[in-house]
């Protein structure tokens, strides 16, 4: 189910429930079988996908799962995990992930203590988008291989970065 939730200045946010077989409202960018496989394991605890729109055209989109999820051990089920997010690349430059994110975690009924958001390294515009909203450095974290689970490690020894939101 897809259904407006907040407008300003000419943007429209939309907030989605997905399904098993539906895990996107709107293909926005390449579905992959791993990242299909990655949706399908998120669907059974739980997330949301919500969609930025501009006019009439969306632009982009971030997900919202929640961290009960095994695949995360440092998240419990009072906190979320945020992203993917991805905005259109003809919108890029305009601060619009800041905008997305800024909704969920301070304006969405999105309840929470913790939210965190997991980046490659090298996604510095993601990496600087999460931290112009209040997201701090949490810890570096490698993707196993099997389980696609994020893995603590030290500092500079990981493939991503985690980030984290405190609400409280």
């Amino acid at each position: 189910m897809m259904k407006p939730v907040y407008k300003k200045d000419g943007f429209t946010f939309y907030e989605y429930t997905p399904s098993i077989t539906k895990p996107f409202f709107i293909n926005m960018e390449p579905l992959t079988i791993k990242r299909r496989i990655r949706f399908l394991l998120a669907y059974f605890y739980g997330y949301k996908v919500f969609y930025l729109k501009e006019n009439d055209e969306f632009i982009g989109y971030c997900v919202v799962q929640n961290g009960k999820d095994k695949r995360y051990s440092f998240s419990t089920d009072k906190d979320i995990l945020v992203g993917p997010y991805f905005i259109h690349e003809n919108h890029r430059g305009r601060k619009l992930s800041i905008f997305l994110l800024d909704y969920i975690l301070k304006k969405s009924d999105v309840k929470f203590e913790n939210a965190y958001d997991y980046i490659h390294k090298d996604n510095i515009p993601s990496i600087k988008a999460s931290e112009a909203v209040g997201f701090k450095y949490f810890s570096d974290a490698n993707l196993t291989k099997y389980t696609r689970s994020i893995k603590l490690c030290d500092s500079g020894k990981g493939e991503y970065v985690i980030l984290k939101y405190s609400n409280k």
